[in-house]
């Protein structure tokens, strides 16, 4: 039915899950945990670039980790 593959809709499903990681609760922790498993397994199933979803978290993730702990 769809011309879409496998990859490319897990690809999809992490971008959109990953929007759910600006709400500022344990929700958005549960979205970017989800986010970065669906972009693992849509690189390992297809195009290497959705490994870009996962890196850009955990790239944002310890940036703001970073700027938390040497706030004064």
């Amino acid at each position: 039915m769809s011309d879409m593959s496998r990859s490319t809709k897990l690809g999809l499903s992490s971008v959109l899950i990953l929007l759910g990681c600006l709400l500022p609760s344990p929700f958005g922790v549960v979205c970017a945990v989800i986010s970065c498993l669906l972009g693992l397994f849509a690189a390992q199933q297809g195009s290497k670039w959705w490994l870009m979803v996962p890196s850009a978290i955990i790239a944002l993730t310890a940036g703001l980790m970073y700027i938390g702990f040497h706030a004064t």
